[in-house]
């Protein structure tokens, strides 16, 4: 959970790079993700040090961060002694000496690592790293530390897929985090994204984990879902270790930089050694000993991905393992290539073949993928169908990917149910291995559906309640009144404000900022990390706005008081001064008035200096409380000064008195203490449960039968008794399917024979998977003054008016008339 003010910094950062040439996102980002390696690199040796180990520095002590820093205005220092050391970091440790660091999945990743910047941008260098610094100030420190990495790195990647800037495709983390709540993994299962990019699956997976296995009321999700404070306490140690362990977590993409990228983003979020290389998921694995190894077929428990969209990929080096991509077949020149060259095809074939048996998918794909004529797109689908489980299709709203594309997509989930070499060649005679199909229809996703795809806290959102339907599908297993329900389910939302401050110096003393921390027991607990206000002072509401109003009222009583104790001297003196005129009853209103401005114009800015110097005690950047503090002053100023009130003072028998014996400066110390306790930055969470319905004029959801038998009520049976092809109760009778079966579905062409299922199934029309195709029409929402049969005996009559102009026409062409 970033505070807006570190969230600037990372702005302030980027366009520092972006101002000095690098107007490439990926290279800027590479650049950056190179001086935050370099960061962590002091701490990784020091650690490898404390084990017994040499330090990778030896001769190269000007490589250390800390000498980095004194040469920051001199980017010719890093290109000509850094990054050269650092290619050929790989030769100053060994894999015994890098095990349980970073440095032990390395892998060779800085072998074409050079810094970019002009020699002649110094500042921006100097800027970068103080940036840096402030950003990551706590690098090698705890967990509270490398949660703020993570989410701080993970914002400056959220740069990569802006738009007009590069065609990265960057797949939204809310996005991400559902496809991995859709599966539910457990500790130790193997997934994959065998084009991974920055690791957003990966990591997604393991905090989905670690969300699963904290104390639950120990966990906090934003209204997006992303977890905080996900402790892991209810995992066993085997579990705990399994959940950081990289190597249960694989990914490749094609482009080196973005697997460096994804690698270090994977680092940070705190995986062990993470298996994120470089390489072509597709091409020919011969000689690519690592790629081979990572690549085995039925070896991963999950694939969670978001494949490259309507590319092509050159035929000739695809891997030619005819058990992994179908080949064209027949008799021509083109029989042993591969049925397509289409990328997002030859993905989900791949994808099948990295499951185990029971292991399972879920994958964006483009909506062409549902829907396509290709014999490639038919193929797919009927085997993903006849062999395998779909298990459900979620239809995702028009632009989910905006900026960088318009393509419709839907997530396609789906279970391997058959080995890659017990495949079939696909006859009909056998009933699908998926029976039904679940479709669900997103039409809102937390998020404008225009280019900018604007937040929309606590508004609906479709994904939660999809993510509920889904698992009550999987779980009963059956068919029901339940799936074509009319309700959203959504979970509840509410505003809390949190904070965020290191609130220590170098010199491990409290910040003034940190001040307001000084009454807790322990403040080293809480430094550095996101806590909300009413968690760090109970004293305070959870809610925000009740928060100030509780506090603005107690310190504005508490500074009108201390105004009128700084102003009451003042007030004495000019008392003293105007006694005899005023006895005399030869001093207007207008006049005293006029004296008490003079006599206070020094009192009043003693006051405000002091007020001024409480300042420092309320947050630097973007702090609520500071607002507040100007504008409570201002009022007790004014309300000390209200002229009723002072001449009352002037005028009064008696010279005002003090009421108490303040200590202005403390008791304004105690109140700036007070109001800088509501310094942060509000949040909007929800909660852990996704139970608040709402009815729905129409289902989101309905499922399909894969195939359904035509009704026939004059078939007969063997003894030539017409008994139907289905029972009284509906169902299909399994004799009529056998003799069906044996007499053949489809012919010698393999076409679908005519008569015999069920036109609106899902096998009739050619394996498509269209949520649209199968949605329930729903009379109920039908607007016309018209009963149904009405409407349907209207179309009747329209259609045989049509049929009939037409033979009139035919008629007409051949002559006949």
């Amino acid at each position: 959970m970033l505070a807006p003010h570190i969230k600037k910094k990372v702005d302030e950062l980027w366009n520092r790079f972006w101002a000095a040439g690098l107007t490439n996102p990926l290279v800027a980002v590479e650049q950056i993700t190179y001086l935050l390696f370099l960061k962590r690199l002091e701490d990784i040796d020091l650690k490898r040090q404390q084990r017994g180990f040499p330090s990778i520095y030896i001769a190269n002590e000007e490589c250390k961060w800390s000498y980095i820093r004194q040469e920051k205005t001199n980017p010719t220092h890093l290109i000509d002694v850094v990054f050269p050391w650092l290619r050929e970091l790989d030769k100053h440790f060994t894999n015994a000496t890098a095990d349980g660091t970073e440095l032990a999945s390395l892998s060779n990743r800085m072998a074409d690592a050079y810094f970019q910047l002009d020699p002649n941008k110094g500042k921006v260098l100097s800027d970068a790293i103080d940036a840096i610094d402030q950003l990551f100030a706590r690098a090698g420190e705890g967990n509270a530390a490398q949660d703020i990495m993570g989410d701080t790195f993970e914002y400056l990647l959220s740069e990569v897929a802006t738009a007009g800037k590069n065609g990265q495709f960057r797949t939204p983390r809310h996005l991400i985090r559902f496809m991995v709540e859709l599966l539910d993994p457990e500790p130790g299962q193997r997934v994959i994204d065998p084009a991974a990019g920055t690791g957003g699956f990966l990591f997604s997976t393991q905090q989905h984990l670690m969300r699963k296995y904290s104390a639950q009321d120990n966990l906090v999700l934003e209204w997006d879902g992303t977890p905080h404070r996900t402790d892991g306490a209810a995992a066993t140690r085997e579990q705990y270790s399994a959940i950081h362990s990289g190597v249960n977590f694989v990914g490749l993409d094609n482009d080196r930089t973005m697997a460096r990228i994804g690698w270090m983003n994977l680092v940070l979020h705190d995986l062990n050694e993470p298996h994120l290389v470089q390489g072509d998921s597709l091409s020919k694995r011969e000689g690519k000993a690592q790629l081979k190894q990572l690549l085995e077929p039925e070896t991963y428990d999950f694939v969670l991905a978001n494949p490259p969209f309507t590319g092509t990929v050159d035929s000739g080096d695809l891997e030619p393992d005819s058990l992994l991509f179908p080949r064209v077949g027949g008799g021509g020149k083109k029989k042993d290539d591969a049925i397509t060259n289409k990328s997002e095809l030859l993905f989900l074939w791949l994808m099948l073949d990295l499951l185990t048996v029971g292991g399972r998918c879920a994958v964006i794909i483009p909506e062409g993928v549902l829907f396509g004529n290709t014999d490639a797109h038919v193929r797919l689908r009927r085997e993903l169908l006849t062999e395998h489980v779909v298990e459900g299709v979620i239809s995702l709203p028009g632009g989910v990917f905006q900026p960088y594309t318009g393509v419709k997509t839907s997530v396609l989930i789906f279970r391997k149910e058959t080995r890659r070499d017990n495949r079939a060649n696909f006859t009909g005679a056998v009933a699908p291995r998926t029976e039904h199909v679940w479709f669900y229809e997103v039409e809102e996703d937390g998020y404008t559906r225009d280019a900018k795809r604007n937040a929309r806290p606590g508004q609906q959102n479709d994904l939660w309640d999809a993510l509920e339907k889904f698992k009550a599908w999987i779980a009963e297993g059956r068919l029901g009144a339940q799936h074509h329900e009319k309700t959203l389910l959504q979970p509840s939302f509410h505003v809390e404000r949190w904070r965020q401050a290191m609130l220590r110096d170098t010199a491990d003393q409290l910040t003034p900022a940190g001040q307001a921390f000084a009454g807790l027991p322990d403040t080293t607990m809480w430094d550095g990390q996101a806590w909300a206000i009413h968690e760090l002072f109970p004293e305070l509401p959870a809610d925000p706005k009740a928060a100030e109003t509780s506090v603005r009222a107690a310190a504005a009583n508490a500074l009108l008081e201390l105004a009128i104790q700084a102003l009451i001297p003042a007030a004495q003196k000019v008392w003293e001064e105007t006694l005899g005129a005023r006895m005399a009853d030869k001093i207007t209103d207008a006049e005293l008035l006029d004296a008490w401005r003079k006599a206070a114009k020094s009192a009043e800015a003693d006051f405000r200096k002091l007020a001024r110097e409480k300042e420092p005690f309320f947050e630097k950047e973007a702090s609520p409380s500071l607002p507040m503090w100007k504008d409570l002053l201002k009022t007790a100023v004014a309300e000390a000064q209200a002229e009723p009130y002072v001449l009352g003072l002037l005028r009064a028998n008696q010279p005002p008195q003090c009421l108490t014996a303040h200590n202005i400066d403390q008791k304004l110390t105690d109140v700036a203490r007070e109001v800088g306790k509501l310094d942060g930055f509000d949040v909007t969470l929800r909660s852990l449960a996704v139970d608040q319905a709402t009815d729905l004029k129409a289902a989101k959801h309905w499922v399909a039968p894969v195939r359904a038998w035509i009704r026939n009520d004059e078939w007969q049976n063997g003894e030539g008794t017409p008994i139907g092809s289905h029972d009284a109760d509906g169902m299909v009778r399994p004799t009529y399917v056998q003799t069906m079966l044996a007499a053949g579905l489809y012919d010698d062409k393999g076409t679908l024979k005519d008569g015999l299922l069920d036109p609106d199934c899902i096998e009739a029309r050619e394996w498509n998977l269209s949520a649209a195709q199968y949605k329930p029409f729903d009379f109920t929402q039908l607007k016309s003054d018209k009963s149904v049969a009405e409407l349907i005996d209207a179309l009747k009559a329209t259609e045989q008016d049509i049929i009939n102009r037409l033979d009139k026409l035919l008629a007409m062409v051949e002559g006949r008339e």
